[in-house]
Order: C-alpha cells, then structure tokens, then sequence
C-alpha cells in the first residue's frame, strides 16, 4: 500500500479528539495562533468538482492549471466494446471558478500513472521529482524525469532508472517537496531516525547531489504521521499530522521558515481542518493566491472531496497579500538553507533628483523668477545653482534684486508605481518583450528568494494598472495581479490598493 491508512481517530499520548477540542477553546498553550477571522475574512475555501481517484489523494500545480489522475474511459473516446475498460492516467487541465476546463494527457507517449499530489516540479517544469514503487523492494522512492519531445516533436516525461541517491534502503521515502530554489527538498520517510510512523526529513543539493536526509526534529515530527509535505516560495512548510493537537485524524499544519529553519507548526484551523481527514494541500506557486487540499471521509467508504482555496476578489488584500502571507505573515529576509538571493528591485526607472538644503533645482520654466535671462545664461551649466546673496545686482543696464529666503530642506517625493506580474522564473529570460493582445510590453524583472519576477506596465494609478490586469487575465495569464513599487523597491503597503 502507497500511503498509510487515514483514519486514525486516536492522537499521540492517548489525547482524544474531544480532549483536543477541550484544550483549544480553554486557551492553552496549545491554542491555535492562525487568525481564524483573518482567514474568514480574506479567504474562500469551496468544493471542486473533481473526482480523486487512487492512488492519488490530491492533486498538483503545472503551469498555468492543474494535474490530476483519471481514468482514460472518462477522458478519451473509446469504443462502445472498450466502455468497461480503462487505467489511471495523469491528466492536465486549466482550472476555471469550481470546475475544469480543457483536458489533455500529461505524458502523451509514456504512461504516467502516479499518485499527483505526490510530484513536484522544478521552476520551468522541465523536471518533476515524483514518487513510485521501486521494482527493488516495492516500497516508495523518488524519482526523477524530464519533459523530452520524441520524433514527433511531442514532449512526455523520461524518467531515470534509479531513484535519488539517498533512497537507497529499504525506507520508504515520498511527497517531495521542492524549495523556489531548488536547492532544497522536503520529502516523508520511515527511515532509520524517524521518530513516529512517517516522519518529515530534508536534503540539500549541492553539485547536483542530494545530501543525506535530515530529520525535522521533534518540533514538527511527533510519534504519529507526518505527510504531504508542501514548501511555498517563501519556503513556509505546509503538512499534514495525525500526531499533532487538530480536529480529526489528519490536520495541516504549517510552518512559517524563519530564515535559518522552521519554527512551531500552527493548525489552518476549523475553517479548513475538519473531523475526518484533510491532506495534501498544495499553492499554485506562479502567484500564491490559489490552493488545494483534499478531505477524506473517515467513515463509510472513505470517500474524498477536493477543496479550492483563494483570495477573496471583494478585498483590498486581492491584490496585495498572498496566501503565504495570510498564513505565514512577513517572509524571512535571507536563508542559510538556501542559497543567498537578492530581494531588492533592479532599476527600471530614473533616479529621483536629489537635493540639497540651500540649493534649488532651476527648471527653464521657471527662469524670469530667478534673475534675468543675460544673468543665468553666464552661470556655470548644471542641474543645481545657488541662490546669489540677497541684495541689489545691475547687469545688462538692468537691476535685479534678489530678496532674502530661508533655504529649506527640499522632501524627496516617492514615485510609485504600478506593474502587473505574469511571470516567476529562477533563470533569467533573453526575451525581454512580451506580446498581449496582439500589443508588446518591456517585461521588468526583480528579484525575490530565489525566483526572478517579471512584470509590464508602468502606472501612476492603480485603476489604470487593474484594466491592464483584466487584458492580461483574458489573453492567456489568468493568474496575472497588480503589485506597486515605491522608489524601486515592491511594497505592501494596502493604502496604496485603495
């Protein structure tokens, strides 16, 4: 069996489901710290129309939609005599309110039949990191493949023979996870040095080599099951437990990575978590405004129903926050498990004048206020002049008096600016144009750990930066949003989206 039983209605050190409910409205130690109201407020969570079949229990981002395992009799036309006949295979489609949109095979010359919530693609999904059954010893390891186009010039995935290097016990090992970097690795295991059923473990990569698996500690890891791990850009932590204080037998819990590890898990609380069993969620990575995760029935046939989570529109937060934020707060400003990465925008604009006290810029406008024509055309040619002395000044057989002023420190205004972001790559792009409805924008790229960020537009106001946003969302970027900088350099500042 892929993954263990869901349905464990006992916790860790005999704590009862009902003793838990009784800790956490005592207000204990043990109490959630997710603001549940934040989240009432800011986000939505709705069923999807979407049936999950085994061995998956959820599903997984790609691109622009998401993939799913489905039966081909469902997805194909097929004879009338083959109707009863058909096999899992992993499917891809863009995802529209609470339904799916078009449907294509994922692989379309090598099966792919593996469990999808299980997978993790590297940043230009050219690579997947997935886990299946080993011929060896029929327990879970990590493979990895990459998207190859064949003499038809079709692209399907190519998987190397053996599992990652450090998979090479008798342990299971599945679920990666795959930092922005993709220097980093968070995957479960019952490996020697678990502490419970299945515990969460790291590897780094160095010279394109995993390093052996770390334990997470006993902070996250409990005597119970700790699955499905899932790492944001930010490299926030996100993971099911049976081992941890929740509301049912599985909860997801998530760890907001403080720069150097991970710090106390915190429950997504009732307004996500359940009585039964909540697993595998997962963020769309491209914005971190979209989120899946999957409940399961602990009674009857131990049926699965997959949940949508988003951003609610009718917020100032839509365009501003991020699910990462919601749940993590203010990301980590550097990372020692990762490697160091710029966070500051490169410029895309001129720098602001500065200025001095006493000295005044002198646009040509605003000559005949500051003396006669004759007498500045004989002043040194720069930006800046100093205001003469006060008194009285004869030149051209004119006289000029130029009065007494208090020179004053001149305030330096900030510029703000409006962009759409369409794009989040870790590699820098060559094409530095991007066409949309048949019209071309100058992509601007910022950095922020790890990933280069790409954006078009330059707007004053944020109205006019929204109708750009629709024109993008309708022409093939559906999951596009406004961000603002202030003097180059991204702010969250929710004044600046009203």
């Amino acid at each position: 069996m892929l993954f263990p039983v869901l349905s464990m209605g006992i916790l860790s050190s005999g704590t009862t489901e009902k003793n838990i409910r009784s800790i956490l409205r005592s207000g204990s130690s043990l109490a959630l710290k997710v603001d549940t109201t934040n989240l009432i407020n800011h986000v939505e969570v709705d069923s999807f129309k979407l049936d999950i079949i085994p061995p998956s229990f959820g599903i997984q981002f790609y691109k622009d939609g998401i993939i799913f395992l489905s039966m081909t009799k469902y997805e194909e036309k097929m004879s009338a005599s083959h109707i009863s006949f058909g096999a899992a295979e992993a499917y891809y489609a863009s995802i529209k309110d609470s339904v799916l949109g078009r449907h294509t095979i994922f692989s379309p010359f090598s099966s792919f039949s593996y469990p999808c919530e299980a997978m993790t693609f590297s940043h230009d999904f050219n690579t997947v990191y997935f886990t299946r059954l080993s011929k060896k010893d029929a327990k879970e390891k990590i493979y990895m493949a990459k998207s190859t186009p064949n003499s038809k010039n079709l692209s399907g995935w190519v998987t190397q023979a053996s599992p990652l290097e450090f998979c090479s016990d008798n342990s299971s090992y599945t679920h990666p996870a795959l930092s922005a970097d993709e220097k980093m690795m968070v995957f479960a295991s019952d490996k020697a040095g678990s502490v419970g059923g299945m515990d969460l473990f790291f590897s780094k990569r160095v010279d394109d080599k995993w390093s052996a698996p770390s334990n997470l500690g006993k902070l996250i890891n409990t005597t119970g099951n700790e699955f499905f791990p899932f790492l944001d850009s930010e490299n926030n932590l996100y993971f099911s437990s049976d081992g941890l204080p929740g509301f049912g037998g599985y909860d997801i819990f998530t760890c907001k990575f403080n720069g150097e590890t991970w710090e106390k898990p915190e429950n997504l609380t009732s307004y996500i978590n359940s009585d039964n069993d909540d697993v595998a969620f997962t963020i769309n990575k491209m914005d971190e405004m979209t989120a899946f995760f999957t409940r399961k029935q602990k009674s009857g046939k131990g049926e699965m129903q997959l949940f949508k989570v988003k951003l609610k529109e009718d917020t100032g937060y839509h365009n501003l926050m991020t699910l990462s934020y919601i749940f993590n707060g203010k990301p980590a400003v550097k990372s020692s498990l990762t490697a160091s990465t710029k966070s500051e925008v490169k410029p895309v604009m001129a720098e602001p004048i500065k200025t001095k006290p006493g000295v005044e810029v002198i646009k040509k406008e605003d000559v005949k206020s500051h003396g006669t024509i004759d007498t500045l055309k004989k002043l040194p040619e720069k930006k800046t002049i100093t205001r003469p002395e006060p008194g009285v000044y004869t030149t051209d057989n004119k006289t000029v008096t130029v009065k007494t002023v208090t020179p004053a420190a001149v305030e330096q205004k900030n510029v703000v600016i409006y962009r759409i972001q369409l794009l989040v790559s870790t590699s820098q792009k060559n094409n530095k144009v991007v066409i949309i409805n048949g019209k071309s924008y100058k992509l601007y790229e910022y950095f922020y750990l790890g990933a280069a960020r790409y954006t078009i537009g330059e707007f004053s106001t944020l109205k006019a930066a929204v109708e750009l946003q629709r024109t993008c969302r309708e022409s093939g970027y559906p999951q596009s949003f406004v961000i603002v900088f202030v003097n180059n350099t991204r702010s969250l500042d929710p004044k600046l989206f009203k």
